[in-house]
């Protein structure tokens, strides 16, 4: 007895010297349908946390810092339209400590600094397609590609991001659907219906964008009005859908709940009664925060950085449980 106890000791020591003792983050390129992609990369290392800044973001990760020595799951982030790949920093610093990759790519033609597809039929096909072209080249890479473990690839999302990792986990859109909700529900959903570019959906044809090696996926706030019935047929992986309770920008029930209940038991629906649209987003700095606008400001009374501590927290739970380590 005595012999086991020490053999879990020492076994116990030498899985905690393997673990990485903080944050790293660099910059990667990607090319997508043409297109370079700007991708941030948060990762553990087992150098210290340190501080970078990145324009006027200043986040707890170490630049450069070498990449661990584990094997580590992989999430990828999707921000939403007209955000950027820092949106969400400090939940892709959360997934980083618990042992995540996380890597985020700035969308583009559907970000700050590229709108040229928001608000078309285009931009429901190439978001999954740059989600995937990530993928491909984290696995791809030299150094990233063999300490990820392929059967722990998630995707968090948020609005729509939220549908861009739901398309890869098979929900099959059809604009068609997007169009009929738009021309019934205008007055009720109003912030939505008005982000279609005229012409801009002449082609309602969607491809299937599904991508197996995605095991698990995080909604938040989700573009769900393009999903109808038999949109989630067959699709058997576990989806966590946040609906912010406050949200009018993508008002209920047309889009979270609408997801939940077409993907029904693999749904793992979550309400936060009193969180906006733009809540899941990290704090801009204070001299930001009227630049851009609704997005930077909160109602008076929420506390965003509160609400992020537990929606982060939920989202780790679900990727544990979802993709467990070996």
């Amino acid at each position: 007895m005595r012999l086991l106890f020490l053999i879990a000791v020492v076994a116990t020591f030498a899985i905690a010297g393997a673990q990485a003792q903080g944050v790293g983050f660099r910059d990667i390129h990607v090319e997508s349908d043409g297109e370079r992609l700007v991708t941030a990369l948060w990762y553990p290392t087992e150098a210290a946390t340190g501080q970078t800044a990145v324009g006027p973001f200043t986040m707890d990760a170490s630049r450069g810092a070498p990449l661990g020595n584990g094997q580590y799951g992989l999430v990828l982030l999707s921000h939403g339209t007209g955000g950027g790949r820092l949106n969400h920093r400090d939940t892709a610093i959360r997934l980083a400590e618990r042992g995540y990759i996380v890597a985020a790519p700035e969308h583009a033609g559907d970000s700050w600094r590229d709108g040229r597809y928001s608000g078309t039929s285009a931009n429901w096909r190439r978001r999954p397609r740059q989600l995937g072209a990530v993928l491909d080249r984290l696995l791809g890479d030299t150094k990233f590609g063999p300490r990820i473990d392929d059967e722990r690839i998630g995707a968090v999302g948020h609005s729509a991001g939220g549908y861009s990792v739901l398309a890869l986990i098979g929900g099959r859109a059809d604009l068609s659907v997007l169009a009929h909700h738009c021309t019934r529900h205008r007055a009720e959903d109003p912030q939505f219906c008005a982000y279609g570019r005229p012409g801009g959906h002449d082609d309602l044809t969607m491809p299937d964008l599904t991508d197996r090696r995605v095991r698990a996926v995080v909604a938040v706030a989700p573009v769900g009005a393009l999903f109808g019935e038999g949109a989630f047929s067959g699709v058997k992986v576990p989806a966590q859908i946040h609906r912010l309770g406050a949200d009018r920008v993508l008002r209920a029930p047309w889009h979270a709940e609408n997801i939940a209940a077409l993907l029904g038991d693999y749904a793992h629906l979550v309400v936060h009664p009193d969180a906006h649209h733009f809540a899941f987003i990290t704090p801009f700095p204070p001299t930001m925060a009227d630049e851009v606008g609704a997005a930077g400001r909160d109602p008076e009374g929420f506390e965003r950085r509160v609400f992020l501590a537990e929606i982060d927290e939920q989202i780790l739970r679900f990727f544990d449980d979802a993709l467990p380590v070996p």
